[in-house]
Formats: C-alpha cells, structure tokens, sequence
C-alpha cells in the first residue's frame, strides 16, 4: 500500500513539474498581448494597434477583446491599462496598454525607428523587445 501512494505521489509530482514546465516555456496573453520569456528578454507582440507618443509605446485593442483591468508585470516588463472617457460624453471608453521597461530600452523590431505620435495598424511582423 505504501508503495501505491509513493507512485501516485510520484506521478503527481511529475505532472505539476511537466505543466509548469509547458506554460513556463510559452507565450503569456495578456489583452490581445502575446509575451514571450527568451532568457533576460521579454517579447511583446500584438494583435492591437500599437502606438507611439511622448517616448511611450501603448496597446490597444480590437473591440471584443477580453480586457483585464490589472497590471501586468514579468522581470523588468510592466504592462499597465489605462481607461479613457470620451471627452464630450458620446461613445466608449478605451482601454490602452502602456508598456514600460523600469529603466530598460524598449525595441521595436519590424519597422524603422518611431517618430512622435506614431500609429502602427498592421502588426504582425511588429514586436517589442526588452532587455532585462
């Protein structure tokens, strides 16, 4: 009997290890945020408009999208949503993404270098990359 309970402990165990193992080596979704862990680099891309303004990437999403609310945070990527209301009153509120990198550069890979007050709409070859 005891030896029953030490395999089953056993297998248990090795279960646990296996699942973390899997999401640990996978991308983490956050918004329509895809983050990839590379060693000391953290890979955001995105299904979002990406923009630019003030020295400041942000995200937004598609309408529909399941928008959490938190913050994110993973080794020197800080992901945080901002809500804005309309200012006159009429329409939705949107929900951005701010990406900050706790004193680290951020790299936009895919496209030149941004200027002020950039908009990207097609991002798939786009991502950010942060080196912690």
């Amino acid at each position: 009997m005891p030896i029953v309970i030490l395999v089953l402990i056993a297998i248990v165990v090795i279960a646990t290890g296996l699942s973390y193992l899997n999401t640990a080596t996978g991308p983490t979704g956050y918004a329509c945020i895809s983050i990839t862990h590379q060693s000391s680099t953290e890979l955001v891309k995105t299904t979002g408009l990406l923009h630019y303004a003030r020295s400041q990437y942000y995200i937004s999403c598609s309408e529909g999208s399941s928008l959490p609310t938190s913050q994110y945070t993973a080794s020197c990527l800080t992901i945080s949503p901002k809500t804005v209301v309309p200012p006159i009153g009429l329409g939705a509120s949107t929900e951005y993404y701010y990406i900050s990198a706790n004193g680290n550069s951020i790299t936009l890979n895919g496209a030149p270098a941004p200027a002020n007050s950039t908009e990207y709409v097609n991002t798939a070859a786009l991502s950010l990359s942060i080196a912690c």
